[in-house]
C-alpha cells in the first residue's frame, strides 16, 4: 500500500483521543467517574494494549474531573527504583501544575524541602524548569512523604494514576508496597488508580491477606468493546471522512481477528486509513495485507525480543503462539505435542514469560489460559515457527 495524503485519521493510536473519536467505554467511565466522586481507589487491569491508558485520558477530559481534580498520570513501567518512582511522580505533578499559574507552581516546589536548590529557570520563558536529576533525590523516602504532603494540601482534590503499578514490587528497597500504602490511607484529598496489564503480580498485590493494600480499592477489569459497538464506530468513522463505508462483513472480520483487542484493530485500521485512497473499499483481503504488512515492519523488533530468551523460553512461547490460546501447559500431552524439554522446565518458561509480560492468561475455572501478550507477534511466530 502506498501512503497517501489524508485528513485527520480518526483512528487515533498515539497521544490523546479526542471524544468524537473515542470509541464507547461509556460503562466504565461511568463506574471510574462514581469511585472518584465516591473516594474510592481503583485497580484497573486488563491485557496490554486493551486502552487502560486511554480510558484514564478519556476519564481526565471529562467536565466534571478536569473542573474540580488536579489529574495526575505516570507510567513506571521503565523504573527499577524507589528514587526513579519519586522522580517521575514529582515530574508529572510539576509538569501538570506549569500551566495551572507561578502561584500554584511556587506552592508544590515549596514543598519539596529536601530538594530546594534543585530547581532552576527556563531561559526563554522564565518559568522553573524541573531539572531535579536522580542523584538529587538522597532521601526518597522523605522526598515522596513532601509529595504526598502537598497532593493532601493541594486546592483541589487530586486523582493520580499509577500505571504499571507492579513495578514497585521489583524495586531493592524493602517494603515499597508497605510505605506507599501508609501514606496513601491517611490521605482524604487523592484518589488513586493503580493499574497494570500483569495480572497475577497485581491480583497477588491486592488480594493476598498478608499484602499492605489487601482489600484497599474497587477492582475493574477492562475487557474487550462489544463487537457490534465496535463494527458500527468503524463504519462510522470512514462515512463521516467522506470515505467508503466498509461492508459490515468486513469489519467484523478484523474485529474477530484480533477478538476485539482494541489496539491491534485500531493500529490495522489507521494504517489502512492512512495508505489507501479516499476511494478505496476496505475488504478482507485488504485488511489481510495491511495485517501483514504491520507484521513485516516488526519482524526486527521481534527477533530481538527472541534473541534475549533462552531455548527452553523462546520454544515454550512458540508452542503457546502456535496454540493461540495454550492450556494445561505443564500437561505431559502438551509438552509431547510441542517436543518440548519436560513439564517442569515449561513451568520455570512460563513464569519468567510472564515477567516479562511476553505472556498473558485469562482464569477458565479452575484452568488458566495462556496467550503470547503481544497478537502481532503471535501471529509472526505462528507463520515464521
Amino acid at each position: 500500500m502506498q501512503k497517501v495524503k489524508t485528513m485527520f485519521n480518526p483512528f487515533v493510536i498515539n497521544g490523546v483521543i479526542p471524544d468524537k473519536y473515542f470509541c464507547d467505554r461509556e460503562k466504565e467511565t461511568d463506574k471510574l467517574l462514581k469511585c472518584i466522586n465516591n473516594q474510592s481507589n481503583v485497580l484497573l487491569t486488563s491485557p496490554r494494549r486493551m486502552g487502560k491508558t486511554q480510558l484514564v485520558r478519556h476519564l481526565y477530559q471529562q467536565g466534571t474531573v478536569s473542573a474540580d481534580f488536579h489529574t495526575f498520570y505516570v507510567d513506571i513501567y521503565s523504573t527499577t527504583s524507589l528514587r526513579e518512582f519519586v522522580l517521575l511522580l514529582g515530574k508529572e505533578i510539576y509538569t501538570s501544575l506549569v500551566p495551572k499559574g507561578k502561584m500554584v507552581l511556587d506552592v508544590f516546589i515549596g514543598m519539596l524541602k529536601s530538594l530546594s536548590g534543585s530547581f532552576g529557570y527556563d531561559a526563554l520563558t522564565g518559568l522553573p524548569s524541573f531539572d531535579v536529576r536522580l542523584g538529587d533525590i538522597r532521601m526518597p523516602d522523605m522526598t515522596l512523604s513532601e509529595i504526598f504532603d502537598y497532593l493532601e494540601n493541594a486546592d483541589r482534590p487530586c486523582v493520580i494514576t499509577i500505571d504499571e503499578f507492579q513495578q514497585i514490587g521489583k524495586y531493592p528497597e524493602q517494603n515499597v508496597e508497605a510505605l506507599l500504602r501508609t501514606h496513601i490511607q491517611k490521605m482524604n484529598n487523592c484518589r488513586f488508580i493503580f493499574a497494570g496489564s500483569d495480572r497475577h503480580t497485581l491480583e497477588n498485590m491486592f488480594n493476598s491477606p498478608a499484602k499492605p493494600f489487601y482489600n484497599s480499592v474497587e477492582q475493574m477489569y477492562l475487557d474487550c468493546i462489544d463487537k457490534q459497538v465496535y463494527v458500527a464506530f468503524m463504519r462510522q468513522c470512514f462515512e463521516e471522512s467522506g470515505r467508503n463505508v466498509p461492508d459490515k462483513q468486513a469489519c467484523e472480520y478484523l474485529y474477530d481477528m484480533f477478538e476485539g483487542h482494541t489496539y491491534y484493530v485500531h493500529q490495522t485500521l489507521h494504517n489502512i486509513y492512512a495508505y489507501c485512497a479516499p476511494d478505496v473499499i476496505v475488504t478482507e483481503s485488504l485488511i489481510d495485507e495491511a495485517v501483514n504488512e504491520i507484521i513485516q515492519d516488526k519482524e526486527h523488533s521481534f527477533l530481538t525480543q527472541l534473541s534475549l530468551l533462552n531455548y527452553t523460553q523462546k520454544e515454550t512461547l512458540i508452542a503457546i503462539a502456535k496454540d493461540v490460546k495454550a492450556s494445561e501447559v505443564t500437561s505431559v500431552a502438551f509438552v509431547r505435542r510441542h517436543s518440548l524439554q519436560s513439564p517442569s522446565a515449561v513451568q520455570n518458561a512460563i513464569r519468567t514469560l510472564l515477567n516479562l509480560q511476553m505472556v498473558t492468561y485469562r482464569q477458565n475455572g479452575r484452568m488458566k489460559v495462556y496467550s503470547v501478550s503481544d497478537r502481532f507477534l503471535q501471529m509472526w511466530i505462528a507463520n515464521k515457527y
